[in-house]
């Protein structure tokens, strides 16, 4: 059985591969696909950053979902880059620290948008108390 080999193309550093690499993926996991299939518009016509249909996605949401994620991929790599850092206690502890602080920030923001979009799936967002 023969193995696959991945070669960069030459001249191609491996930190812009990732870059792109890590791009594209952004671009697809935050509805870069849909945006580009449906043709969907950049503003919302009802007001809002975040449509309240699901069968409706805006521009600003994609842009805001790939953002979102990215802060949460940057606090994985300050995570990362914390455990490089171990004869460095206290510049690691910061690092970690940012890292974590990021991710939440991220998840938080991203649920946010979610429960936005569908405010029938939580309805104790919306729940006044009374």
């Amino acid at each position: 059985m023969k193995r696959l080999k991945f070669k960069l193309p030459t001249g191609l550093s491996p930190l812009i591969a990732f870059g792109i690499i890590l791009a594209i993926v952004l671009f697809v996991m935050g509805g870069g696909i849909y945006l580009l299939v449906s043709g969907a518009s950049f503003n919302n016509p009802y007001g809002g950053l975040v449509s309240t249909s699901l069968s409706d996605q805006y521009g600003i949401e994609t842009l805001l979902s790939i953002a979102f994620m990215f802060i949460g991929f940057l606090g994985f790599l300050l995570i990362y880059e914390s455990t490089k850092h171990v004869y460095n206690a206290s510049y690691a502890t910061k690092l970690l620290i940012l890292g974590i602080v990021l991710i939440v920030i991220a998840v938080g923001l991203l649920y946010w948008m979610l429960i936005s979009k569908t405010p029938w799936l939580f309805p104790w967002a919306y729940n006044s108390g009374s």
